[in-house]
């Protein structure tokens, strides 16, 4: 064998390893993306009842994977930072029909097995792969009745292809902000006020 050939076959060996590297690369990119962005549309508020004292926001996960929920805040205008508590799995399963309808609660006990979600260590919650949890503002957490939030997140961590887990923070859109707000109004000054009086 020449001294060409076996250049030529190292070459062809780290070229080989090379490419399926990128390529898994690529795959391993693609999949956290296309992961990232279901996880995005996480967030979505549940109006509040008026026979109850709190406002509260139900996190489902559409996606097919097991998510971690470290933290569900709500951020008011005086940069006020208040966690909301637990409630506990909603019990519903969530079936997205299209990709930006990730919520699409239905029960159906007969054909699903519903994992149901639920803290774990240092007051996470783990949410299994189509499950929703809530969590609630509730009125013995408000300082101040004035309160407007500005935003709405939720930090999460979630396992990669590789089998680590990555961090990251889901916003809630403008739109369940004004939801909060109005249930905020409605329900929890009007109850805080009642209580004192």
């Amino acid at each position: 064998m020449s001294w060409l050939q076996i250049l030529q076959s190292i070459f062809g060996t780290v070229m080989s390893f090379v490419i399926w590297s990128l390529l898994v690369y690529l795959f391993y990119l693609a999949r956290n993306w296309t992961l990232e962005r279901k996880l995005k549309q996480l967030i979505e508020p549940a109006r509040s009842d008026p026979d109850e004292d709190r406002v509260h926001v139900v996190c489902a996960n559409g996606t097919g994977v097991r998510v971690t929920v470290r933290d569900v805040r709500l951020i008011t205008s005086g940069d006020t930072h208040v966690s909301l508590t637990y409630l506990g799995d909603t019990g519903d399963v969530i079936r997205p029909r299209k990709p930006d309808d990730i919520i699409a609660r239905r029960r159906n006990k007969v054909l699903t097995r519903h994992e149901k979600a639920g803290q774990v260590e240092r007051n996470f919650v783990e949410l299994p792969a189509q499950t929703a949890g809530m969590w609630a503002l509730t009125a013995d957490q408000v300082d101040d009745s004035e309160w407007r939030f500005v935003e709405c997140l939720m930090v999460i961590d979630y396992p990669t292809l590789l089998n680590s887990r990555k961090l990251m923070t889901v916003t809630a859109k403008d739109r369940i902000l004004e939801d909060l707000n109005a249930d905020f109004r409605q329900y929890i000054v009007s109850r805080a006020a009642r209580s004192r009086s």
